[in-house]
């Protein structure tokens, strides 16, 4: 890389001459190495990494290796473990109905980024590629395989739901029947959280639930929660993924920032109600307001759909 003979890079190699400047520059260039990061951590002071959008390619193939890549690197680490709040969509759990995280995708992609590809398309019933549809179903199983603690509040699904009926309102369905459809399918998924949350393990949606593993911790917080935030704790370390740009998301390896992730986390779990397998009231409550937020909407568009 630096073009050097082999005595002067084992010079540079044993510390007897230092790197210059620009071979710092080139060398981190070359391997995608930050500079800063090198540096001592600062409080006040972190280094996010992150997706560039023409590398996520904006489609629904590259959004979903992403995040399946994503997860087999977390999968890799030994004593892998994840704890999220959830401020709206908890995107792993969609993946048990794909055609809810299709949906997502499109709106993200046609309606928060124009993406010139989608300008005049409409979203439309359409089967799932089986290529595209085995990445997804891969990323599910390695999430449901990775222990999760999950805190949800009130507010969860409510944002799909909303994007649901701004896409009904403006005729930006190709059938306006689509949109019952895709509630019925966030019923769905209710329903089949909820089965996860009295087992306390995670399972594709359509399988039987295993005898053991796949741990899932779910917390009701009824308040409000103001982000999406993804701390992985392993036996090698820990990091903090935040959701970015819509449909991005930022990751660091910065202890401070990490250790003030896991303060907020703990005081939210600590303010929030454990419906996993215990708590039957609270989760039966928590299930029965998602359900009738979900049931108000699809009234509503029934009532459109015969005005039509």
């Amino acid at each position: 890389v630096l073009h050097l003979s082999q005595d002067a890079v084992y010079r540079r190699l044993r510390g007897d001459v230092p790197l210059t400047i620009y071979e710092t520059k080139t060398l981190c260039d070359a391997y995608n190495i930050s500079f800063d990061e090198m540096d001592a951590y600062k409080r006040g002071s972190v280094n996010f990494s992150y997706m560039p959008l023409d590398r996520i390619g904006l489609n629904f193939e590259s959004w979903l290796r992403g995040l399946r890549d994503g997860m087999r690197q977390i999968k890799a680490m030994d004593d892998a473990k994840m704890i999220m709040s959830i401020n709206d969509t908890p995107i792993f759990q969609m993946f048990n109905l794909p055609h809810l995280t299709r949906f997502k995708f499109f709106f993200w992609a046609k309606t928060y980024l124009k993406i010139p590809a989608y300008e005049h398309e409409l979203f439309k019933r359409e089967k799932i590629d089986k290529e595209v549809l085995m990445i997804g179903i891969e990323a599910h199983n390695i999430y449901n395989s990775i222990p999760t603690v999950e805190v949800y509040s009130p507010e969860t699904l409510r944002g799909t739901l909303r994007q649901i009926q701004y896409y009904f309102d403006a005729h930006l369905f190709e059938e306006p029947n689509y949109a019952l459809e895709l509630i019925d399918n966030l019923t769905d998924l209710v329903r089949h959280m909820k089965v996860q949350a009295e087992l306390g393990r995670k399972f594709a949606r359509g399988n039987e639930a295993p005898s053991a593993g796949n741990p899932l911790d779910m917390y009701f917080n009824e308040t409000y929660i103001a982000d999406n935030t993804y701390l992985v704790k392993t036996a090698s370390g820990s990091f903090v993924y935040l959701t970015h740009n819509i449909m991005n998301y930022l990751n660091t390896t910065d202890p401070y920032y990490i250790q003030e992730s896991e303060f907020v986390l703990e005081k939210l779990m600590n303010n929030s109600n454990l419906i996993s397998q215990v708590n039957i009231k609270d989760r039966n409550r928590f299930f029965a307001g998602l359900e009738k937020n979900i049931q108000e909407f699809r009234q509503k568009i029934e009532a459109d759909i015969a005005n039509y």
